[in-house]
């Protein structure tokens, strides 16, 4: 009996040593950067962190979360957003490849100005602009903290996805150097905003009679529009539970000590009774 009691105590201790070190296997992945926040007075354009296995296809989203309702100045009556530089470099392009560049059903087909698909063959970067109307301000510029979805940017995995976990292996990025004004051959505008004052800017807004005011963007801390411009990739690699004990056990080294010594006094103190 003293000899089964034993084994039975034993056997319950191993256990309870098997369960914490897969618990704390579990958190190998915990690397993952949280997506940026709602700011207090700013509109943030987030893409995703997603988490990636090899030879499949993702939908990843762009997302608007803004707290910028107070500050949208009294004569707006249109707002115009456009980005540029979506892709990833050449180097990652072996990893995970961009397929498709699209805006949500969030976006009204005639606020969905320009689309355009990344093309790194010939040296083209993904871009998409959007427009906002007055009616839709408090939609827009007052979200959840979850924000609203305003496209998706689809991807590819090869088979190549590095297996390591919290590892930043790849990233999507998008710039603020979209020109909402352009011209023809001809000279004649043919951007998403017929006023010239909107030349070389990628946010801005429109009053009553047209006129452009552009928001400079210069990456610093006071900028009212945020870009998160990176979409990090980590492979969702899950460690055996013989790789979550050595992971376990070389952070707790020392009470895995204690605790043999622990089990070989009770069976001893068990069996010399």
């Amino acid at each position: 009996m003293k000899k089964f009691l034993a084994i039975l105590l034993s056997v319950i201790m191993l256990f309870t040593l098997g369960v914490a070190a897969f618990a704390e296997g579990e958190n190998v992945n915990e690397g993952m950067p949280k997506d940026t926040p709602k700011q207090a007075g700013k509109v943030v354009f987030s893409i995703q962190n997603t988490y990636i296995e090899p030879s499949k296809e993702y939908s990843i989203p762009i997302i608007m979360k803004s707290d910028y309702l107070e500050k949208v100045p009294e004569n707006a009556e249109t707002f115009y957003f456009g980005f540029s530089g979506i892709s990833f470099s050449t180097s990652e392009k072996d990893i995970v490849e961009i397929k498709n560049i699209r805006f949500s059903d969030k976006i009204a087909a005639d606020d969905q100005l320009v689309v355009n698909q990344v093309d790194l063959e010939n040296g083209m970067d993904g871009s998409l602009a959007f427009k906002i109307k007055k009616a839709d301000f408090n939609k827009f510029f007052s979200t959840s903290d979850e924000g609203i979805v305003i496209g998706y940017i689809d991807v590819v995995t090869t088979e190549d996805v590095p297996k390591e976990y919290n590892k930043d292996f790849g990233r999507i990025v998008f710039f603020p150097y979209f020109d909402l004004y352009s011209e023809d051959d001809e000279g004649n505008p043919n951007g998403c905003v017929a006023d010239p004052n909107a030349s070389g800017c990628s946010v801005g807004y429109t009053d009553a009679e047209g006129n452009f005011t552009g928001i400079s963007l210069d990456g610093s801390e006071s900028d009212e529009i945020v870009l998160d411009t990176a979409c990090f990739y980590h492979a969702p690699y899950v460690p055996t539970w013989q790789e979550r004990l050595k992971v376990w056990g070389k952070a707790q080294g020392h009470l895995i000590v204690n605790f043999f010594i622990t089990i070989l006094e009770v069976l001893d103190s068990f069996l010399t009774k």
